[in-house]
């Protein structure tokens, strides 16, 4: 079999092709990724939340634009109760449906799990960022049929529109995360725990450490593990922060 031998120059032009392309795929897949995101939160706006997240903003004195979206666990399986997706200055938290119209959870304990999110987005933490990862490594088949229609946006907020323009201008410049450092994602949840303390308050966290209290109680030990796949933090490492941060330890 005959054989081609290539020049130092054509293999480093060849290698340097592969690189392009390959990055210019991830780039098809991180906006395709984002666009859908945008429907499905356009589709799923909660007018509600979404005036409390820029209250939320207010009080942290940052200038950013953050909606909410509700969504199923079905459509975004990554997801427990709430997920964001920050866009630089723009972002979109997703928060769990049945959390949303349980009465059984106080307003209060929502806002902290709301504010927690935020504050993701507002520091720019990697899960914000691993969140794009996961949907993009998925089939997307579920979020893709959920946006078949965009009936249920018809009364979204003309500022939302600016949100779908974001998506494309930060398509181009978004890095896709491939490693996530266990310590970096602990310490970044500890410190939007923090912030969210700050935003919502101490009563509020402490609602949301006995909520954590009772997860344990049930045998789950690690926070985040559904989401990234691997232990990062422990529920009672979030705990003791919580309890420690209000002055109850």
């Amino acid at each position: 079999m005959k054989t081609v031998a290539f020049n130092t120059d054509e293999h480093k032009k060849l290698c340097e092709f592969r690189t392009i392309m390959v990055f210019k795929m991830t780039e098809r897949g991180i906006v395709e990724t984002l666009k859908y995101l945008v429907l499905y939160a356009i589709m799923n706006f909660d007018q509600q939340y979404s005036k409390k997240a820029m209250e939320l903003l207010k009080r942290a004195g940052v200038s950013e634009y953050i909606i909410v979206s509700r969504f199923n666990r079905g459509d975004l399986p990554r997801c427990t109760l709430a997920c964001s997706v920050g866009l630089g200055g723009i972002g979109i938290v997703f928060m769990d449906n049945e959390l949303l119209d349980n009465l059984g959870y106080s307003e209060e304990l929502k806002e902290f799990i709301l504010a927690h999110e935020i504050a993701h987005v507002i520091r720019g933490h990697i899960l914000s960022k691993i969140f794009i990862k996961f949907l993009i490594e998925s089939s997307m088949l579920a979020l893709k049929d959920s946006v078949k229609s965009l009936e249920k946006a018809k009364d979204v907020l003309n500022g939302l529109f600016s949100l779908i323009m974001a998506v494309f201008s930060f398509g181009v410049t978004f890095k896709l995360v491939t490693e996530v450092d266990p310590q970096t994602v602990k310490r970044e949840e500890l410190e939007a725990d923090e912030i969210a303390i700050k935003l919502a308050g101490c009563h509020a966290a402490v609602m949301f450490a006995k909520v954590l209290e009772r997860l344990k109680a049930q045998g789950y030990n690690i926070s985040h593990e559904s989401t990234l796949g691997f232990p990062a933090l422990t529920l009672e490492e979030r705990i003791r922060h919580i309890y420690q941060k209000c002055g109850q330890l």
